[in-house]
């Protein structure tokens, strides 16, 4: 098989082959290649979770199980995580023996 690169391919190949990064152009060509075709069958597999996981979360928001944040609710996130922050140095010192 006779592969035709653009210039700056060839130049990219020839490159990478002087640097000793691959043994031949073939080397190169084949792996990339290979690293192609890994990819797109990877991105097969990502896709399909992708669709389990919004099937899920659709499936979560249809039975109620989540919270809808906006303004106010962030607000309450984060004072509560404050809040609770605030009480751990509290609760550290009443539960250390005291001399």
């Amino acid at each position: 098989m006779n592969i035709t690169f653009t210039p700056e391919l060839e130049q990219l190949v020839q490159t990478k082959v002087a640097r000793s990064e691959y043994d031949s152009a073939e080397t190169f060509v084949s792996e990339a290649v290979q690293r192609l075709v890994d990819d797109e069958e990877n991105k097969e597999d990502i896709d399909l979770g992708e669709i389990r996981a919004r099937f899920e979360a659709e499936a979560e928001i249809d039975r109620g199980d989540c919270i809808e944040y906006h303004e106010t609710t962030i607000r309450e996130l984060v004072n509560g995580v404050r809040d609770r922050g605030l009480k751990r140095p509290a609760l550290a010192d009443e539960a250390s023996p005291r001399a």
